[in-house]
């Protein structure tokens, strides 16, 4: 009996083997998930290498002609390098090398290594190349320290936090930011210079040669070794106040408190930090890629309150930014509505079926979570916001093969009473269109695991929790729930019993309007299929005709939000104070307003930060959600209307959505020009542009001609006195931005010792006609006599990319007024073509990030397709036929008409967590598909009538599919309704999958039918005219 039962034979007259591996699975479930690594979103691996270059004192293009441009020749035939794009600043390049997916990082790096190395043109000037991976880091928390305006004890609390922070275990990346850092500066007069005829580089040689530690050697005695040294190093900039300068002949000496200003202190930078007014340091703790952010947030977390106990009154220390409030807030979501949607599951199984049978049926759920969980850190997945999401999607459609299998055996046991036979059978009935129904939805989803590119983490994270959950509710519907029910006894029902008066009235429904509807179907048929049909066209103008927008990624409202100022070069630290202060201005306008017309605050605290003059941000942590009078994208729509013109802005975001955090802006084009200036006068035409296009904001470009450059330009009488441009410039060079003398550790940090002129004098330009010059004599005299400055138009900023000078225009779209694809069809239909018609030699290609995006899509549309042919020969196999499995298939298109007017109706946008729904609902649709067609074929295969049995068909399995359709849709019910800013994300998978299972609910009760009976009509007729063949005789 047990061989002739297969496998589920074999559990069920071995129920203890079921439980067991039910168990197993559920306790390898609990320990694996207390294990699984926590993170916000998936990390893809790092394919990135950046080269960092520094030659204080040059202008953008200096750097770029002199560094970047080289480096870029040295690279160019390097094999295995995808992209390399570099900017050029005043005194910093970057080169941004971008691998391909497949490349050994470590042996690149070495190789990228040796051939900069061997570069030996670089700048004298030129700092040594850092040469890094790009680090792979996530952001866990940021701390706030404020207090008093004492920036140097407010500096020496935050170093000290950040020691102590690094000291933890598991804690392995601190940023400290909002302060300078330390440096001594030697400041030097012109006048003093000429009274004692010394220049710069006098003063440096002394202080090196006075100030040092050395080595004397050491004395071997019989009582050891004694170790001579000179330690004359000055870790402070009191201790070189007695440094000798000059030494006379009759013995005085002039030290460097004589003729120097020493500042022991912070550098000459804007870097500063106010929390609700107050002064404060911001410190931020990164995780690596393989730690767990709610590990690492626990730890820290335990410390500040630790330390809060130790600090001074005065000192006050705020968790900031907690990352992990987004993943514990996706977490009780997921909690709450899979509970919900359980209990609402339940409750549809209880009435269809028995109330015992129900039970067993939702066992199914938590098994195949817990296994998924059980496996989950095989395949490299963690829990994150997109593995959650994963679960949300996929909590209707695990259960689905269960409640074929349980309507099965309940209809069976109810024929022929309850036997573990009878279970058998009814179990073996549908076992094959229910494991092919499963073993096709993991084919759609399997493709994606073998995705590659920037969100290949996502893709992998999504399809991995899909296919472990359905690989163990498989295992759960086909071997354990077979042996529950087996063991769990159905009495026969009263028959004044309300199941009993519910299953009669449903019976005399499927007879009285099912029947006769589906008859009248199958004789028009032809009517019935050109009637879907038309509903498929009909969709496909609703999507085309732009009724329903696509946004790639759905917006989730941000908790924190904030307005980035990015600064010209040029400005003064007034004019980023200025801009700093305007926007704070606005902030607190905007939330008084609020309050007057709501009652309700908007806005909990404020933090500002300003790092190195050019850039500041102003973060609004708000209230707690509940407590808001409306959401985020409201708050930024008000921030933005107000927004004044503010000079020396050169580019100012407002971030509101949480997926912004990695990539701000939602369109990006690149305009390639062989000169400058056709680059230049292109960028603005299209800036001016797309300025005018309602809904956009924020239009930016990364070539910035803002900046006016001096050139030196040497007098004759310059090489009469035989000096060289070359030395003009490093001594003028000396004055601005000094001369380095040395770098010592103190504290735990570096600090850089250097020598320059007066404050005062570098910040007019008109002491730069006066500075000293020295002669190769020793003479002195003024760049004013030998040198003349002309002002010339130069760029503070200049990309370049594969070779290329390039700028990169990037905007914002407001969902309020347009969709980024109407945008960008008009740029690429209107704009591009415009400007490259304007201006000879100009080319466009889209954005780094927008052509990623396309290259994503075009990757899930051939991953469609695989999937698709995969499907085929799935249900190919089964069902001995090449023109069946189309039947089967063709509710698929019809699930995605459902998904697109849910959208509709509902008000959302399409965007890819749509798709990944649609993605899911087809494997549902096909299972239901699969089961009416197997039925068909049973019903025929006994010699019923093609007619009979397609109606026989259809009263028979209607119950289980309306069953699988409920369940899927009122499983995501609780999330569709949910209001929570958390459920922004998942609502679209939501609306897709229970939309599209609706949807095909209908076609697979009437349509398929239909082109079941439409594809015999085929046959009948090719086997009509299909000649006869002849036979020759022998």
């Amino acid at each position: 009996m047990t061989q002739r039962h297969g496998l589920i034979g074999y559990f069920v007259h071995h129920p203890v083997a079921a439980n067991l591996l039910m168990l197993f699975i559920v306790c390898m479930g609990l320990l694996s998930y207390q294990g699984i690594q926590r993170q916000t979103f998936p990390v893809s691996d790092n394919n990135r290498i950046v080269v960092t270059a520094t030659q204080l004192g040059a202008s953008a293009r200096e750097v770029e002609e002199n560094i970047l441009l080289k480096i870029e020749q040295a690279l160019k035939p390097q094999v295995g390098i995808k992209r390399l794009t570099s900017q050029a600043t005043p005194s910093r390049g970057l080169v941004d090398i971008e691998l391909e997916h497949d490349q050994d990082l470590a042996y690149r790096l070495d190789e990228i290594k040796m051939k900069l190395d061997a570069i030996a043109t670089f700048p004298a000037t030129m700092e040594p190349l850092r040469i890094t991976e790009r680090a792979q880091r996530q952001r866990a928390l940021s701390v706030v320290l404020s207090g008093p305006d004492d920036p140097l004890a407010l500096s020496k609390l935050g170093n000290e936090l950040k020691d102590e922070l690094l000291q933890l275990d598991g804690i392995s990346h601190v940023d400290l930011s909002a302060i300078p850092d330390y440096e001594v500066a030697i400041e030097l007069s012109p006048i003093r210079l000429q009274k004692y005829k010394l220049s710069l580089s006098d003063v440096v040689s002394a202080i090196q040669t006075h100030a040092d530690n050395l080595s004397a050697g050491q004395i071997k005695t019989a009582r050891g070794n004694i170790y001579l040294r000179l330690e004359q190093r000055g870790y402070q900039g009191s201790a070189l106040a007695n440094t000798p300068i000059i030494t006379g002949p009759l013995g005085e000496t002039v030290l460097l408190r004589d003729i120097a200003i020493i500042r022991d202190g912070f550098r000459e930078t804007l870097d500063a930090g106010r929390f609700n007014g107050k002064q404060a340091v911001y410190i931020m703790v990164l995780a690596a890629k393989e730690q767990s952010l709610t590990a690492v947030v626990a730890q820290v977390k335990a410390y500040i309150e630790y330390k809060r106990k130790a600090l001074p009154e005065h000192i006050h220390i705020h968790e900031f930014v907690d990352v992990t409030h987004y993943l514990q807030g996706r977490l009780n979501m997921m909690l709450e509505n899979l509970a919900q949607g359980a209990i609402l599951v339940f409750i549809v199984l209880a009435v269809f079926l028995r109330t015992r049978l129900a039970v067993w049926v939702m066992v199914g759920l938590p098994v195949s979570m817990l296994g998924a969980f059980w496996l989950m850190p095989l395949l490299g997945i963690t829990m994150n916001l997109v593995s959650l999401f994963a679960f949300i999607m996929v909590l209707g459609i695990v259960v689905d093969d269960a409640i074929v299998i349980g309507e099965s055996v309940c209809e069976q046991v109810e024929s022929n009473g309850h036997t573990p036979v009878q279970v058998i059978r009814g179990a073996q009935k549908v076992a094959m269109p229910a494991t092919f129904g499963v073993l096709t939805t993991i084919a759609v989803f399997m493709p994606f695991m073998f995705s590659s590119g920037p969100n290949s983490g996502q893709f992998i994270a999504i399809a991995g929790v899909c296919i472990l959950c359905l690989f163990f509710s498989l295992i759960e519907s086909k071997l354990i729930l077979p042996a529950h029910l087996a063991a769990t006894r159905l009495p026969p029902k009263p028959k004044d019993h309300w199941r009993n008066r519910f299953n009669t009235r449903l019976q005399y429904l499927l007879h009285s309007y099912y029947a006769p509807l589906l008859n009248r179907c199958i004789h028009y048929r032809y009517a019935v299929i050109t009637g879907f049909i038309c509903m498929l066209a009909l969709t496909v103008c609703l999507l085309v005709s732009g009724l329903l927008r696509f946004t790639p990624v759905p917006k989730v409202p941000h908790d924190y939000p904030s307005i980035n100022i990015q600064m010209h070069h040029t400005v003064s630290e007034a004019q980023t104070l200025n801009a700093v202060e305007q926007i704070e201005s606005l902030i607190n306008r905007v939330e008084h307003t609020i309050q007057a017309e709501t009652g309700k605050p908007m806005m909990d605290v404020m933090y500002t930060r300003i790092d190195h003059l050019t850039e500041a941000e102003v973060v609004v942590p708000l209230v707690p959600e509940a407590q808001r009078p409306f959401d985020t994208f409201e708050l930024a729509r008000r921030w933005r209307e107000q927004l004044p013109d503010i000079p020396g802005v050169k580019k100012l975001t407002i971030e509101s959505d949480v997926i912004d955090i990695a990539e701000k802006s939602d369109l990006e084009y690149r305009l390639f020009a062989k000169d400058a200036e056709t680059l230049s006068r292109a960028s603005r035409d299209f800036i001016n542009q797309l300025n005018t296009v309602r809904g956009v904001h924020s239009v930016y470009s990364t070539l910035d001609n803002a900046q006016t450059e001096y050139q030196i330009q040497l007098k004759p009488l310059a090489y009469q006195l035989k000096l060289s441009a070359k030395e003009v410039t490093r001594q003028v060079g000396a004055r601005f931005y000094g001369l380095e003398i040395q770098r010592i550790m103190r504290e735990g940090q570096e600090v850089v010792f250097k020598v320059r002129g007066t404050q005062s004098d570098r910040q007019q330009l008109s002491a730069l006609a006066h500075t000293l010059i020295t002669l190769p004599n020793g003479e002195q005299v003024f760049f004013g006599d030998i040198a003349q400055t002309v002002a010339v138009p130069g760029f503070s900023s200049i990309q370049r990319e594969q070779g290329h000078q390039v700028a990169t225009i990037s905007a914002n779209i407001d969902a309020q007024y347009t969709a980024v694809a109407h945008v960008a069809d008009y740029i690429e239909s209107q704009l591009l073509p415009e400007l490259t018609h304007t201006y000879q030699g100009l080319t466009t290609q889209p954005g780094v990030a927008l052509e990623a995006q396309k290259q994503e899509q075009s990757q899930v549309m051939a991953f469609g397709i695989i999937g698709l042919l995969v499907v085929y020969c799935l249900l190919a196999l089964p069902m001995k036929s090449y023109l069946q499995p189309l039947i089967v298939m063709s509710v698929i298109p019809f699930s995605a008409v459902g998904a697109l007017w849910g959208h509709y109706l509902l008000g959302y946008s399409i965007s890819m967590m749509s798709v990944f729904g649609i993605v899911a609902a087809a494997g549902v649709v096909i299972n239901d598909s699969l089961v009416m067609t197997d039925v068909i074929n049973r019903q025929r295969a006994v010699g019923q009538d093609m007619k009979a049995a397609v109606v026989q068909a259809g009263i028979g399995r209607f119950r289980a599919i309306l069953l699988t359709s409920l369940t899927t849709f009122l499983g995501l019910v609780p999330i569709m309704f949910e209001s929570s800013l958390q459920a922004q994300f998942v609502i679209p998978t939501a609306i897709s999958l229970s939309f599209s299972v609706l949807f095909a609910t209908a076609v697979t009760l009437l349509m398929v039918p239909c082109l079941y009976v439409m594809l015999e009509d085929l046959k009948r007729i090719f086997t009509s005219y299909k000649p006869a063949v002849k036979t020759r005789q022998l």
